[in-house]
Protein backbone atom coordinates (compact mmCIF):
# COMPACT_ATOMS: atom_id res chain seq x y z
CA UNK A 1 0.00 0.00 0.00
CA UNK A 2 1.21 3.45 -0.85
CA UNK A 3 0.51 6.48 1.08
CA UNK A 4 0.95 9.92 -0.38
CA UNK A 5 1.39 12.80 1.96
CA UNK A 6 1.38 16.39 0.81
CA UNK A 7 3.71 18.27 3.11
CA UNK A 8 3.32 21.65 1.39
CA UNK A 9 1.21 24.22 3.01
CA UNK A 10 -1.40 26.01 0.89
CA UNK A 11 0.59 29.23 0.91
CA UNK A 12 3.71 27.44 -0.26
CA UNK A 13 2.07 25.93 -3.35
CA UNK A 14 3.27 27.31 -6.68
CA UNK A 15 0.97 28.85 -9.23
CA UNK A 16 1.03 26.80 -12.43
CA UNK A 17 0.37 29.77 -14.71
CA UNK A 18 -2.10 30.41 -17.56
CA UNK A 19 -0.89 27.63 -19.82
CA UNK A 20 -2.04 24.29 -18.73
CA UNK A 21 -1.66 20.99 -20.57
CA UNK A 22 -5.18 21.21 -21.92
CA UNK A 23 -4.54 24.65 -23.34
CA UNK A 24 -1.27 23.48 -24.91
CA UNK A 25 -2.94 20.44 -26.48
CA UNK A 26 -5.85 22.50 -27.82
CA UNK A 27 -3.45 25.16 -29.09
CA UNK A 28 -1.26 22.70 -30.98
CA UNK A 29 -4.37 21.03 -32.48
CA UNK A 30 -5.66 24.46 -33.53
CA UNK A 31 -2.32 25.42 -35.10
CA UNK A 32 -2.16 22.09 -36.94
CA UNK A 33 -5.75 22.52 -38.17
CA UNK A 34 -4.94 26.08 -39.26
CA UNK A 35 -1.86 24.95 -41.19
CA UNK A 36 -3.89 22.15 -42.81
CA UNK A 37 -6.65 24.59 -43.81
CA UNK A 38 -4.02 27.00 -45.18
CA UNK A 39 -2.35 24.23 -47.22
CA UNK A 40 -5.69 23.06 -48.66
CA UNK A 41 -6.69 26.65 -49.39
CA UNK A 42 -3.43 27.28 -51.25
CA UNK A 43 -3.85 24.01 -53.15
CA UNK A 44 -7.41 25.00 -54.12
CA UNK A 45 -6.28 28.44 -55.26
CA UNK A 46 -3.45 26.85 -57.23
CA UNK A 47 -5.86 24.40 -58.89
CA UNK A 48 -8.29 27.20 -59.76
CA UNK A 49 -5.44 29.23 -61.25
CA UNK A 50 -4.25 26.22 -63.22
CA UNK A 51 -7.79 25.53 -64.53
CA UNK A 52 -8.17 29.19 -65.51
CA UNK A 53 -4.84 29.09 -67.38
CA UNK A 54 -5.85 25.83 -69.07
CA UNK A 55 -9.21 27.30 -70.15
CA UNK A 56 -7.46 30.42 -71.46
CA UNK A 57 -4.97 28.23 -73.39
CA UNK A 58 -7.85 26.17 -74.86
CA UNK A 59 -9.70 29.30 -75.97
CA UNK A 60 -6.51 30.63 -77.53
CA UNK A 61 -5.94 27.29 -79.30
CA UNK A 62 -9.52 27.28 -80.62
CA UNK A 63 -9.05 30.85 -81.85
CA UNK A 64 -5.72 30.13 -83.57
CA UNK A 65 -6.43 26.60 -84.86
CA UNK A 66 -8.23 27.69 -88.08
CA UNK A 67 -5.34 30.02 -88.91
CA UNK A 68 -2.84 27.25 -88.19
CA UNK A 69 -4.74 24.89 -90.52
CA UNK A 70 -4.63 27.50 -93.28
CA UNK A 71 -0.89 27.97 -92.73
CA UNK A 72 -0.26 24.20 -92.75
CA UNK A 73 -2.29 23.85 -95.95
CA UNK A 74 -0.33 26.73 -97.43
CA UNK A 75 2.94 25.06 -96.51
CA UNK A 76 1.78 21.83 -98.16
CA UNK A 77 0.82 23.80 -101.28
CA UNK A 78 4.21 25.54 -101.27
CA UNK A 79 5.96 22.15 -101.07
CA UNK A 80 3.80 20.80 -103.91
CA UNK A 81 4.60 23.90 -105.98
CA UNK A 82 8.32 23.52 -105.27
CA UNK A 83 8.18 19.90 -106.40
CA UNK A 84 6.26 20.89 -109.53
CA UNK A 85 8.80 23.61 -110.29
CA UNK A 86 11.63 21.13 -109.81
CA UNK A 87 9.87 18.66 -112.13
CA UNK A 88 9.32 21.39 -114.72
CA UNK A 89 12.98 22.40 -114.43
CA UNK A 90 13.91 18.76 -115.01
CA UNK A 91 11.47 18.71 -117.91
CA UNK A 92 13.01 21.81 -119.48
CA UNK A 93 16.53 20.42 -119.19
CA UNK A 94 15.67 16.81 -119.93
CA UNK A 95 16.52 14.81 -122.99
CA UNK A 96 12.93 14.25 -124.04
CA UNK A 97 11.26 15.63 -127.14
CA UNK A 98 8.98 18.65 -127.05
CA UNK A 99 5.26 18.19 -126.44
CA UNK A 100 4.55 19.21 -130.03
CA UNK A 101 6.76 16.44 -131.39
CA UNK A 102 5.18 13.93 -128.98
CA UNK A 103 1.68 14.79 -130.17
CA UNK A 104 2.80 14.72 -133.83
CA UNK A 105 4.33 11.26 -133.25
CA UNK A 106 1.06 10.02 -131.70
CA UNK A 107 -0.84 11.43 -134.66
CA UNK A 108 1.54 9.70 -137.10
CA UNK A 109 1.51 6.30 -135.35
CA UNK A 110 -2.21 5.86 -134.62
CA UNK A 111 -3.81 3.75 -137.37
CA UNK A 112 -6.73 5.14 -139.39
CA UNK A 113 -9.41 2.70 -138.10
CA UNK A 114 -9.00 4.13 -134.57
CA UNK A 115 -10.88 7.00 -132.97
CA UNK A 116 -9.26 8.62 -129.93
CA UNK A 117 -11.56 9.73 -127.15
CA UNK A 118 -8.99 10.73 -124.57
CA UNK A 119 -5.31 11.59 -124.95
CA UNK A 120 -3.09 12.61 -122.04
CA UNK A 121 0.60 13.35 -122.42
CA UNK A 122 2.48 15.05 -119.62
CA UNK A 123 4.03 14.94 -116.21
CA UNK A 124 1.86 13.10 -113.68
CA UNK A 125 2.05 12.58 -109.93
CA UNK A 126 -0.63 10.75 -107.91
CA UNK A 127 0.12 12.27 -104.47
CA UNK A 128 2.62 14.93 -103.37
CA UNK A 129 4.88 12.27 -101.84
CA UNK A 130 4.88 9.98 -104.91
CA UNK A 131 7.47 10.32 -107.67
CA UNK A 132 6.53 12.03 -110.95
CA UNK A 133 6.11 10.10 -114.19
CA UNK A 134 6.13 11.10 -117.84
CA UNK A 135 2.84 9.57 -118.92
CA UNK A 136 1.12 8.91 -122.23
CA UNK A 137 -2.45 7.66 -121.89
CA UNK A 138 -4.74 6.99 -124.86
CA UNK A 139 -8.38 5.79 -124.75
CA UNK A 140 -10.64 5.27 -127.70
CA UNK A 141 -12.42 2.92 -130.06
CA UNK A 142 -11.09 0.78 -132.89
CA UNK A 143 -12.45 -1.28 -135.72
CA UNK A 144 -11.10 -4.78 -135.53
CA UNK A 145 -9.73 -6.88 -132.75
CA UNK A 146 -6.03 -6.36 -133.47
CA UNK A 147 -6.12 -2.63 -134.28
CA UNK A 148 -5.20 -1.64 -130.71
CA UNK A 149 -2.36 -4.19 -130.70
CA UNK A 150 -1.11 -2.74 -133.97
CA UNK A 151 -1.33 0.79 -132.50
CA UNK A 152 0.71 -0.30 -129.49
CA UNK A 153 3.38 -1.81 -131.74
CA UNK A 154 3.56 1.36 -133.86
CA UNK A 155 3.74 3.64 -130.79
CA UNK A 156 6.58 1.54 -129.40
CA UNK A 157 8.45 1.79 -132.70
CA UNK A 158 8.63 5.62 -132.35
CA UNK A 159 11.93 6.63 -130.73
CA UNK A 160 10.47 9.97 -129.58
CA UNK A 161 7.59 8.31 -127.76
CA UNK A 162 9.79 5.64 -126.18
CA UNK A 163 12.19 8.33 -124.96
CA UNK A 164 9.24 10.25 -123.50
CA UNK A 165 7.14 7.55 -121.81
CA UNK A 166 8.98 4.28 -122.14
CA UNK A 167 7.07 1.32 -123.53
CA UNK A 168 3.37 1.74 -124.30
CA UNK A 169 1.20 -1.10 -123.00
CA UNK A 170 -2.29 -2.21 -123.93
CA UNK A 171 -4.14 -1.89 -120.62
CA UNK A 172 -7.58 -2.93 -121.76
CA UNK A 173 -9.33 -4.07 -124.91
CA UNK A 174 -12.93 -5.25 -125.00
CA UNK A 175 -15.51 -5.84 -127.65
CA UNK A 176 -18.25 -3.23 -127.70
CA UNK A 177 -20.47 -4.29 -130.62
CA UNK A 178 -19.64 -6.34 -133.70
CA UNK A 179 -16.15 -5.29 -134.84
CA UNK A 180 -16.00 -2.21 -132.57
CA UNK A 181 -13.57 -2.45 -129.67
CA UNK A 182 -12.85 -0.15 -126.74
CA UNK A 183 -9.18 0.11 -125.82
CA UNK A 184 -6.79 1.86 -123.44
CA UNK A 185 -3.04 2.28 -123.96
CA UNK A 186 -0.57 3.66 -121.44
CA UNK A 187 3.16 4.34 -121.23
CA UNK A 188 4.95 5.62 -118.10
CA UNK A 189 8.54 6.53 -117.36
CA UNK A 190 9.90 7.83 -114.07
CA UNK A 191 10.73 11.55 -114.28
CA UNK A 192 14.14 12.87 -113.38
CA UNK A 193 16.26 11.21 -116.01
CA UNK A 194 15.41 7.57 -115.24
CA UNK A 195 14.49 5.50 -118.27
Amino acid sequence: MNLQVNLLKKVERRYQGIVSMKVMALGSVSVLAGITILVFSLAGISKMTLNANLDRARREFERLDPQAKVIRAGQAAIEANRKTLADLETWSQGDHPSMFSILRAVQREIPAPMALENLFAGLEQETPTDPSYYTLRINGRAQGELTAVDAKRQLNSSAELRRFCGEAKLISSQRETGENWKFALEGRRLAGGAK
